[in-house]
C-alpha cells in the first residue's frame, strides 16, 4: 500500500517519472544493503529535483539510511529538514518519532527525546505513534507507569 501511494503521489507531477525512478533505484539498493550507493542517488535526487513531491520521501529514506550507517547527526539533519518543509505531510510524525528514538537510544539526550515525543502527543494525535509516544514521554518525565 505504501508503494502504491508513493507511486500515485509522485507520478502526476513528473510525466517522465525521472525522480520516481531514481527513488526506486535507491530503494532497491538500500534493500540490497548497498547503502552508500543509495545515499548517493538520493542526495543527487534532492539536488536535482528541489520542490518536487518526492523530496519528503527522499529525506525520510536518507534519514533511515544514515541511521543504519550509524551517522546519527546526518540522520537528525534529514529528519529535521523533512519536518521543517513538510510538517503537514504524512511522514512528519514518522520523522518526529525517529528523532525521538534517536535521541533516546543512540544520542543519550533524553530531554530532546522527551520534547519530540511531546510534539507527537500535541500535534499528531491521530498518529500511529501516539500511544507509544505518550508512554515514552511519561517514562522520560519520571512518571510511574503500570
Amino acid at each position: 500500500m505504501h508503494l502504491s501511494l508513493l507511486i500515485k503521489d509522485n507520478s502526476l507531477e513528473d510525466s517522465t517519472q525521472t525522480a520516481l525512478k531514481q527513488y526506486a533505484r535507491a530503494d532497491l539498493l538500500a534493500f540490497q544493503n548497498k547503502r552508500a550507493e543509495a545515499i548517493l542517488i538520493l542526495e543527487n535526487l534532492l539536488l536535482n529535483h528541489k520542490g518536487e513531491k518526492i523530496e519528503d520521501e527522499a529525506l525520510y529514506k536518507l534519514g533511515e539510511l544514515y541511521e543504519a550507517n550509524e551517522e546519527y547527526t546526518k540522520a537528525v539533519k534529514k529528519y529535521r529538514t523533512l519536518i521543517e518543509f513538510y510538517s503537514d505531510d504524512i511522514l512528519a510524525d514518522d520523522a518526529y518519532y525517529r528523532l525521538a528514538k534517536l535521541f533516546e537510544t543512540k544520542l543519550n539526550q533524553s530531554q530532546k527525546a522527551k520534547e519530540y515525543y511531546e510534539l507527537i502527543i500535541f500535534n499528531y494525535e491521530n498518529s500511529i505513534y501516539f500511544v507509544e509516544a505518550r508512554k515514552k514521554f511519561r517514562i522520560l518525565r519520571g512518571d510511574e507507569i503500570e
